[in-house]
């Protein structure tokens, strides 16, 4: 390389920066770190939604004292809405949202049915439809009891 084009070449690392070559750097740099953390959120939002950690374990959700027999608790594992019941035998733990449009169910201890509010949709213990719009089951989850505490199984 000739000493004429050293001296045209912009990108030489021989001469010290300007300030103007580092003024563009910073703004660069900080539209580059604007448009990440723009880009991030939005990406983090529109892909699949991973499990982490042991997908298959029990977790917990209470202890049996909490919820008596004929009554039901709402939980959230993994970002799901779980409706776990108390029969006079077991525990049953049911998904709460409704096969129709995706409505959160309730337990209707006097009908002793699974409600859904919106579209008078009705399950039983067994997550099956009794009435109403909903075209599938509720799917249902393990559940057991140690030691006095609930485990389900996301």
């Amino acid at each position: 390389m000739t000493e004429e084009s050293k001296s045209t070449n912009p990108a030489s690392f021989d001469r010290p920066m300007s300030r103007r070559d580092f003024i563009d750097w910073i703004i660069k740099g900080g539209l580059l770190t604007t448009l990440a953390g723009m880009l991030f959120p939005a990406l983090a939002y529109l892909w699949p939604v991973t499990r982490r950690g042991p997908a298959h374990d029990m977790v917990e959700v209470g202890r049996e004292d909490e919820i008596h027999v004929g009554g039901s608790k709402k939980v959230v594992l993994g970002g799901t809405a779980l409706l776990v019941i108390r029969t006079a035998t077991e525990f049953k733990a049911f998904s709460a949202v409704c096969t129709h449009l995706g409505c959160i169910v309730f337990w209707d201890s006097a009908k002793q049915l699974i409600a859904c509010p919106c579209h008078a949709g009705f399950f039983d213990l067994s997550g099956r439809v009794v009435s109403g719009p909903p075209p599938r089951p509720l799917a249902s989850h393990p559940v057991n009891v140690v030691d006095g505490k609930i485990f389900v199984k996301p």
